[in-house]
């Protein structure tokens, strides 16, 4: 008898948690770095300094990432039979001497560079070719983490970020990375003792906007599904969250529908449309007429204006 059987849905929390471990890893460099570029001028040596002593520590995230997609991939395998992940024959299965089962765990798994294979065999929609490589590159570069210390070697954590937005993706095509993301802040070990998360949402707005604006205009469209081609507006919302965190600037929120009469905005950090109305702004230096119903300001200079 096999025991200890594990389900789709713990492979898959398992896999998320590898991603949002990885992602905190990478991100808190780009936080570090954006943070102490924002109150001194920083030489590029020593922003070359700093890159090269988060080297092994980001490799590391990417280490986490990789572990996260074979794990997310196990669990799409299990959806349809855990015993999926059994490699080998029977005759080097372990051998149940106590009579008491033999847990699932001590079976041998099947090798990572299988794990496309597996899935292709058994799902009608086949994992995408860009997904494909993306995998085998990533599983490349995490066998050379693992078993080199060349310092040829080098990922940034805006390409890990970049791996993990890819991933997520491609694996969860109906979920949301931002809200996953937000989930675990939420749920982090420090607020089971502190009690307070005022901060996640102030936090979320830093980490979403560091990576908008280091994303190129394609990018921001695939992974946010807006166009950045619009003019952009501050969100209300994620203003008024982040500066509870810091002075912050989350101008990346559009009209929706693009229409020059249009009475809302969309900003895809907190999910949400947000009423406006379409008057000149009074401020006279600025252009705008898009301003919050619902907070008071101007959505293009980001000033009260009530």
């Amino acid at each position: 008898m096999i025991k200890d059987i594990p389900t789709s849905d713990e492979f898959d929390l398992a896999a998320k948690a590898q991603f949002d471990f990885a992602w905190d890893i990478a991100m808190s460099f780009l936080v570090t770095i954006e943070d102490v570029s924002s109150y001194i001028s920083v030489e590029e040596e020593e922003v070359r300094n700093f890159w090269e002593s988060a080297r092994q520590r980001i490799l590391t995230s990417l280490i986490i990432a990789q572990q996260g997609i074979e794990l997310a991939l196990k669990a799409k395998l299990v959806a349809v039979s855990p015993y999926l992940l059994i490699a080998g024959s029977p005759s080097e299965w372990p051998k149940d001497n106590d009579g008491i089962g033999v847990s699932f765990s001590d079976f041998r798994a099947i090798d990572a560079q299988d794990l496309i294979k597996v899935y292709n065999t058994v799902y009608e929609e086949k994992l995408s070719p860009e997904f494909i490589e993306l995998f085998e590159r990533v599983r490349k570069l995490r066998n050379k983490a693992m078993h080199t210390v060349s310092r040829d070697l080098n990922v940034t954590a805006q390409e890990v970020i970049f791996i993990l937005l890819e991933v997520h993706e491609s694996l969860y095509t109906n979920e949301n990375w931002i809200e996953t993301r937000r989930e675990f802040l939420h749920s982090s070990p420090a607020t089971q003792l502190y009690y307070n998360n005022d901060h996640v949402e102030g936090l979320v707005v830093k980490e979403f906007l560091i990576v908008f604006n280091f994303l190129k205009p394609a990018q921001k469209q695939r992974f946010f599904k807006i166009n950045p081609k619009q003019r952009l507006y501050f969100c209300p919302v994620c203003k008024h969250e982040g500066e509870k965190y810091e002075s912050l600037e989350p101008r990346y929120a559009i009209l929706s529908p693009n229409e020059p009469n249009s009475e809302t905005i969309f900003c895809f950090v907190c999910n949400e449309t947000h009423l406006v109305c379409r008057e000149d702004c009074p401020h006279s230096e600025c252009p705008g007429n898009v301003l919050s119903v619902e907070y008071g300001i101007c959505c293009t200079c980001g000033e009260d204006y009530i």
